[in-house]
């Protein structure tokens, strides 16, 4: 049974969310936002650092959908380096870590990882999820794609479980162009480290190092019922989850 402190922290945190839920409410009214809102302008957010930083952990954003504001952060531990001639750039456009592509780099597994925040707060980019983020990719020596999907009430549900799906959606995508760098078809030898807006180009540093065929769904909090509800749309789809048939083997992780 929980102690007395942490069902009055539950209530409080619930009652808080209650309220900033009304004031969102009232402001989403007068301000209007197409593309939605991943976070909040009150909370604290770390940037990316595409070059490994002093915890082992590089980091990178990317926008894949043009149609929302639906974001990715991947969490990419310095562990890729051990079989990687990985390159340091400073060209005045990219000066992070970008992969020699080649087909003896290390592969990982991947945690799309869905945060908390009662649907309202929280965000892929705020410091307690990067540092959460960082953690995971080190201690489970894994890449972390965190999810920065939709906040109500700017957009209404089905909104954020909606860009769950999408996430995975890309993943698939990602595992499927993979699979034709591997057969040829595709040419990687011109570097794409950002590209239009991530939905159908190679991502660099899934590509050479993330192994799609152990993903895992991670959700804390209201994060949880997005990773459920999104496992469930995926063993729905099966093979139809990507219309190119990429595929990515699921186990999930609730807390």
């Amino acid at each position: 049974m929980p102690s007395v402190s942490v069902k009055f922290y539950s209530v409080l945190h619930k009652f808080i969310l209650k309220r900033q839920l009304q004031t969102l409410t009232e402001t989403h009214t007068k301000i209007f936002n197409q593309f939605g809102v991943v976070s909040r302008p009150d909370e604290s957010v770390a940037p990316a650092n595409p070059s490994f930083s002093e915890d082992g952990v590089a980091t990178k954003d990317i926008h894949i959908d043009p149609l929302t504001s639906l974001t990715l952060r991947i969490f990419l531990p310095d562990s890729v380096l051990a079989k990687s001639r990985g390159l340091k750039q400073s060209d005045g456009v990219y000066g992070g870590y970008s992969p020699a592509l080649g087909d003896n780099l290390r592969k990982l597994p991947v945690v799309l990882q869905f945060h908390g925040g009662g649907f309202v707060t929280g965000s892929s980019v705020s410091l307690a999820n990067d540092l959460f983020c960082r953690r995971i990719a080190k201690a489970c020596d894994a890449i972390v794609v965190a999810v920065g999907y939709r906040l109500a009430p700017e957009s209404k549900y089905p909104a954020a479980f909606e860009d769950g799906v999408e996430a995975l959606s890309w993943l698939a995508k990602q595992a499927n162009l993979a699979e034709c760098r591997i057969s040829g078809r595709v040419n990687l030898r011109r570097r794409q480290i950002v590209d239009g807006f991530g939905s159908s180009m190679i991502e660099p540093w899934i590509a050479a190092h993330a192994d799609l065929s152990r993903c895992v769904l991670l959700g804390v909090s209201s994060g949880s019922n997005i990773a459920n509800y999104v496992t469930q749309k995926a063993v729905e789809a099966g093979n139809l989850l990507d219309p190119n048939h990429g595929h990515v083997s699921l186990e999930a992780f609730l807390t």
